[in-house]
């Protein structure tokens, strides 16, 4: 018996190809991983979030105590009632939401800065950075999408077709063009924020644990519909936009796609508030519209697919570069003069002169050299071989 069939060394045996990480597992690249470090980097993750939350809080109250002062006492206070109820369409209310979920976003980057993998840029892609082209062309393609879908559910509503919900007065911005601007400056983020926690940190924790995508974009569904306070059709429709999501940057390698979809959603949710069509507090739904928005959210993720698929989207990362120890002990550097290829080795440098006209200008034997032959300072030619 040979040795390859012994050992299992035979060339055709051994598997040369380089390991290839996708998203949920970039955790795993890392050459310091161990079991522990996902959860310090969620606890750390945690306590930024707190102390950033308290700061906030303690900002909004500076704010109301500066502006409204003894109002605050008064029963009927609208601002202090807008919080109670947590009226969104109130612009401090919605402020202060939105903050404290643009907050998570720089608590997942210093949490991932310090224990995540190198470079911190793989918390948004496979690439180590944020590939701001694809997330560009994902929105464009969202945008018109979801610009087509409001407009038939408008228009569907406009023609009797579908019955429209009655609004309550104090559910509507008394200021749209306001109300809008916050929308386009904070939404956005907000968005953003919640893909990187739930999409990036929670995604790429459970991966570096369990290998199957699965578990990755399955397990952290709950948590994510949690935040949400809607009717058990609101809650399937949370859940399934959250697993398309989870999805969508398994299959693509990053967080972009993900990120196009919710902050198109969720933006153009706020503006039709804004506008007075929809209810922004609204926790009802139906039937009905859980399976129009379901298959709706099916096939943004299809069109999203396709076109990733045309442009051979990157989805997973090689193994993480060496790393090249520092020379401590440099060798001191000699520099030896250059020599004329003509001369011999004992000669001195030759004029330009000389070196032009070597055949002209025989090398002369120096003069502790004078009655020697050249056979005798260049040594006897080496034997035939």
């Amino acid at each position: 018996m040979s040795l390859s069939e012994n050992h299992g060394t035979s060339p055709s045996n051994i598997n040369t190809e380089e390991p290839k990480y996708e998203y949920h597992r970039l955790m795993r690249r890392n050459s310091e991983y161990a079991w522990w470090r996902p959860l310090a980097l969620l606890g750390t993750a945690v306590g930024f979030y707190v102390v950033l939350t308290v700061i906030l809080l303690v900002g909004l109250l500076i704010v109301l105590f500066s502006s409204l002062g003894s109002q605050l006492d008064d029963p009927n206070n609208q601002i202090m009632l807008a919080f109670e109820a947590m009226n969104m369409a109130d612009p401090f209310v919605f402020l202060f939401t939105m903050l404290s979920l643009i907050a998570l976003i720089p608590v997942a980057y210093l949490a991932y800065l310090f224990l995540g993998p190198r470079p911190v840029g793989l918390l948004f892609s496979v690439t180590g950075k944020m590939r701001w082209r694809w997330l560009g062309l994902c929105t464009g393609i969202c945008l018109v999408l979801y610009a087509l879908y409001f407009g038939i559910s408008l228009g569907l509503e406009a023609t009797g077709a579908v019955a429209s919900a009655q609004i309550p007065p104090e559910n509507i911005p008394a200021n749209p063009l306001f109300f809008a601007l916050l929308v386009l400056l904070l939404v956005p983020f907000q968005a953003a924020a919640e893909e990187l926690v739930f999409r990036g940190l929670l995604m790429q924790t459970l991966g570096s644990w369990l290998k199957h995508p699965l578990f990755a974009i399955l397990l952290p569904v709950p948590l994510f519909t949690a935040g949400h306070l809607y009717d058990i059709y609101g809650l399937l429709d949370v859940a399934f936009f959250a697993i398309v999501a989870g999805y969508l940057t398994w299959r693509t390698g990053g967080l972009e796609a993900a990120i196009a979809v919710h902050v198109i959603n969720n933006v153009g949710l706020f503006l039709l508030g804004a506008a007075g069509s929809i209810d922004i507090n609204s926790s009802e739904s139906s039937l009905s519209s859980l399976l129009t928005s379901v298959a709706f959210t099916t096939l943004v993720a299809y069109v999203l697919l396709q076109v990733a698929k045309r442009y051979a989207l990157q989805r997973t990362a090689g193994p993480e570069p060496r790393r090249q120890a520092p020379q401590l002990l440099q060798p001191w550097p000699i520099h030896y003069p250059a020599g004329t290829p003509t001369q011999a080795y004992w000669a001195p440098p030759a004029t330009e002169q000389e070196a032009a006209y070597p055949d002209q200008y025989p090398q002369q034997l120096p003069s502790s050299a004078e009655g020697t032959t050249e056979d005798e300072i260049n040594g006897p030619p080496p034997p035939a071989r």
